[in-house]
């Protein structure tokens, strides 16, 4: 998490000019084709810290009421009276700049308090596994080419697995519930061990240790809270949880040995559909495989490290009826033998 005081000089500068340029514009929105202001928004830093800026406004609105911002903006207010009334004698210049100042300062202020409440995010490359230890002591372990969003607020640690997969290690701390949320589903714990895993639309969670509930939630939840749920399921030690669109969340015993393999560099299908076990080979390797409809629900079962994609396409194409031929972009296909 960072604080408005911690960026660098240059960027303190950039988001001071585009709460000023948000001023302006908010009082005459002509000025948004002007070239003053397209050459200044053509430097993608000052763009991105225009977008920020906006984004920090509105997030100002959704937190007018907080005592904190209410305490910054009244001392941004006296900030900027004093420096007009240095600068100018001007009544109406003092008023002019007090309004811009107080723009300014809130403004900073806003993104401030965006950038505290803004998410870390953490992922992948193809091919690479890491481990992030997180500021409460939890570990988030992810998986090759997978993604993780992270948000600790006073009363929640919120995260989001966007794609791929991760094992998540809880620090306990019962004032502050943990949740990750992956498309649909949301899990919430307070100090325990799970695996989620996201493969296109469809969620599997495995409960290593530790009790949690898993809740059907928005899959795009707002920045400060999630939806609330319509649905929840509470899970124990050794359960898996498969969840898809539109279908009712299945529960079962779990083989933890497979489904923690993958931390060790191994990939285990134990039933899985070739187009499931496509979509987990695929993340490590720069070159995809891809899966004929016609085939995609034939049933896999093996083991194989992960990134041999040349020894599980083998083994596909000797143990069923299909053929694998490169595409002119290099990616591999698998369609049924001719």
């Amino acid at each position: 998490m960072k604080r408005f005081d911690c960026l660098s000089h240059d960027e303190q500068q950039r988001y001071t000019q585009a709460s000023a340029w948000q001023l302006r514009l908010a009082d005459d929105p002509s000025l948004e084709v002007s070239e003053e202001f397209q050459s200044w928004l053509s430097d993608p830093a000052n763009e991105r810290a225009f977008e920020g800026v906006n984004t920090a406004w509105a997030a100002a609105k959704d937190f007018a009421v907080d005592p904190q911002l209410l305490d910054m903006r009244q001392a941004a207010l006296r900030h900027a009276r004093a420096v007009s009334t240095r600068r100018w004698s001007s009544r109406k210049w003092v008023g002019r700049a007090a309004a811009v100042m107080v723009g300014i300062m809130v403004g900073g202020t806003a993104f401030t308090y965006y950038l505290v409440t803004a998410p870390d995010v953490y992922a992948t490359a193809i091919g690479e596994r890491r481990t992030v230890v997180l500021s409460d002591g939890s570990q988030v372990a992810l998986d090759s080419d997978s993604e993780v969003r992270v948000r600790y607020l006073k009363s929640a640690r919120q995260l989001v697995l966007d794609h791929g997969r991760a094992r998540f290690d809880v620090a306990h701390d019962i004032t502050r519930p943990f949740s990750v949320t992956a498309g649909n589903e949301t899990v919430v714990a307070v100090g325990t061990a799970f695996d989620v895993e996201k493969i296109g639309a469809k969620v599997l969670v495995t409960l290593i240790r530790g009790k949690i509930v898993v809740k059907n939630a928005d899959p795009q939840p707002s920045v400060h809270e999630i939806a609330a749920p319509v649905r929840s399921l509470s899970m124990k030690a050794g359960e898996e949880l498969v969840a898809t669109a539109d279908v009712r969340p299945t529960i079962k015993l779990a083989n933890l040995e497979v489904a923690s393999a993958w931390q060790s560099g191994r990939l285990v299908f134990n039933g899985d559909t070739l187009a499931e076990a496509v979509a987990r080979e695929n993340r490590y390797t720069d070159h995809p495989i891809q899966v004929d409809p016609a085939i995609a629900s034939i049933r896999i079962i093996g083991a194989f490290n992960a990134g041999d994609v040349s020894s599980f396409v083998s083994a596909v194409t000797s143990y069923f009826p299909v053929q694998a031929t490169t595409t002119a972009d290099n990616a591999i296909l698998l369609q049924p033998r001719s």
